[in-house]
């Protein structure tokens, strides 16, 4: 039995190409449901997995997103570890971390301090299964050249992005952002999520996506098609990377990200200063389609 343990809706996003290796190699498992109001789960999120109701409560490994902050299990529990504070954050030595390169192993135990081997396995980046998938979803996208608009986070502990100052100048950014890619003979997609706070204006401005549905994630099919990715300094940035997709950041301040360990080197990977062949050789490592995969063997290995 294995218990998947969920905190926000977005989890599904790292956890669901291991997901799907599990339930193709037969491996029973369930839910842990602690999903929060920021990002609570959709109907039909869950369809795609045949979970059973009763395996999170006998689990004898669980299959999580966060690193650090969880409750203590009496078995072991496997993390998948996406952006930011998670990738970067302290975690208990018991936890078996799932690092996707060497320089993220690296890079962890720098800050944090080395960890046993064996809880320290190299898998690949899950959330890059997705441009792999073989039944992408079909998202509704113009027969133009297009552009997507990954919108700002407004709920932030950020003042600037609440005055009237920042709010003007999203505005009138947005707005040049569309301008240009209509002069370029090209259309303009917006892909947002609800927990970002979106004003009613960001609707107007082109075809308008959230996260739905969640898995295969909506953000990938935009992505792979799309002549070019701008965002406000988002871990968008390693998705289009990824997917071989030029990418430009808008910077906005973010004092909130400014305290996180190691932030000065993985900024780099979002503002556009590292090269693609930089950003896979460093922190993403393999790129095949199979990270879920290799997270499914650590699995096996601990049952």
């Amino acid at each position: 039995m294995i218990g998947v343990y969920l905190q926000r809706r977005s989890d599904l996003k790292i956890l669901g190409s291991t997901l799907d290796a599990m339930q193709r190699r037969g491996l029973r498992f369930g839910w842990i449901n602690h999903v929060d109001d920021k990002e609570p789960l959709q109907p039909g999120d869950l369809d795609r997995w045949r979970a059973d109701k009763r395996a999170g409560l006998d689990a004898k490994v669980i299959l999580t997103k966060e690193t650090s902050g969880l409750p203590s299990w009496d078995v072991p529990a496997i993390a998948i570890p996406y952006f930011w504070d998670d990738r970067l954050a302290p975690s208990p030595p018991e936890r078996i971390i799932c690092y996707t390169s060497e320089r993220h192993r690296a890079f962890t135990a720098a800050l944090h301090g080395a960890r046993d081997p064996a809880r320290s396995p190299i898998v690949g980046w899950t959330m890059a299964d997705g441009f792999f998938d073989e039944h992408p979803t079909r998202a509704v996208l113009s027969r133009k050249p297009y552009t997507v608009l990954f919108t700002m986070k407004r709920r932030v502990p950020e003042p600037w992005r609440h005055s009237i100052r920042g709010r003007l100048w999203y505005w009138m950014t947005c707005r040049h952002i569309r301008r240009n890619v209509r002069n370029g003979g090209g259309t303009l997609v917006v892909k947002s999520r609800v927990k970002h706070g979106d004003p009613w204006w960001l609707r107007r401005l082109g075809q308008y996506y959230l996260d739905n549905p969640i898995y295969p994630h909506i953000g990938a099919t935009l992505i792979r098609q799309a002549q070019e990715v701008v965002h406000f300094g988002s871990g968008v940035a390693w998705e289009a990377m990824a997917a071989g997709v030029p990418h430009r950041m808008y910077r906005v301040p973010r004092p909130h990200l400014a305290g996180l360990p190691g932030q000065q080197d993985i900024e780099r990977t979002v503002d556009g200063t590292v090269s693609r062949e930089e950003f896979l050789r460093d922190w993403i490592g393999v790129l095949d389609g199979k990270a879920g995969e290799r997270v499914a063997d650590v699995i096996e290995e601990q049952l």
